[in-house]
């Protein structure tokens, strides 16, 4: 697949990606979208971006930002990310919870995942070498996350209706 440079962080990003992965920024076929008068780039720079640079350690604020030197090792580490990957997945049903079991082959230790609990997903990003391991959980209203597990390279997390 064809990459791209982020018009704001400089991270190589898919050619058909909407947004950044690393900072939220929109790209440039989105930076230039508008729906009746609405500019939808910005609209959803001024959401997305935000959100993510606060999720992984950053600072933002008006565009994204991305400084150097930032005490979260995590958030220093995606600058060399060349590749992101989603990581195979498989799912089972086990007395009513719902078990997610997450492939992340030559990630070290769970200080290289962060798990992102949002309202009705969970994000995971793991990190190893060069490579990002992107996986969105989706869950349904009222499912929360009953345990989150790393061992022999593969990240289990068990969702549980509340």
């Amino acid at each position: 697949m064809l990459k791209r440079k982020c018009l704001s962080c400089g991270f190589q990003m898919e050619k058909d990606w909407n947004f950044c992965p690393n900072c939220g920024a929109p790209s440039k076929k989105m930076q230039d979208t508008q729906i009746n008068g609405i500019d939808i780039g910005k609209m959803m720079q001024q959401m997305v971006g935000p959100l993510i640079n606060t999720i992984m350690g950053g600072s933002f604020q008006g565009q994204p930002q991305h400084k150097h030197g930032q005490n979260n090792p995590f958030e220093k580490r995606t600058e060399s990310i060349e590749e992101v990957v989603e990581p195979e997945e498989s799912v089972t049903e086990a007395r009513g919870n719902t078990v997610h079991v997450i492939s992340l082959p030559d990630v070290a230790s769970k200080s290289d995942i962060r798990i992102i609990k949002m309202e009705n997903s969970v994000e995971v990003r793991a990190m190893s070498g060069k490579k990002l391991y992107l996986k969105i959980i989706k869950r349904e209203k009222g499912e929360g996350v009953l345990s989150e597990e790393f061992s022999n390279g593969n990240l289990t997390i068990v969702l549980k209706k509340i």
